[in-house]
């Protein structure tokens, strides 16, 4: 299954509560440790979680990518 945000299928665009256009940080997956985006490949979600984060207020959001 290929996540359309990872392979640059879809282009997310969401705003903080700020107002601000919010950044994507990548998968939540890849700061779990170093091999964890890895593990579990037989039971693949049928979504990618991307951490979006705000630079201007710092604000966190997961956003749940289909696949």
């Amino acid at each position: 299954m290929t996540c359309l945000l990872c392979n640059g299928i879809y282009t997310g665009r969401h705003t903080c509560a700020c107002g601000t256009a919010m950044e994507d940080a990548g998968p939540v997956t890849d700061y779990y440790g170093p091999y964890s985006p890895y593990f579990n490949l037989s039971f693949e979600a049928p979504v990618c979680v991307h951490l979006f984060s705000c630079p201007a207020c710092g604000r966190d959001r997961y956003v749940a990518i289909p696949r």
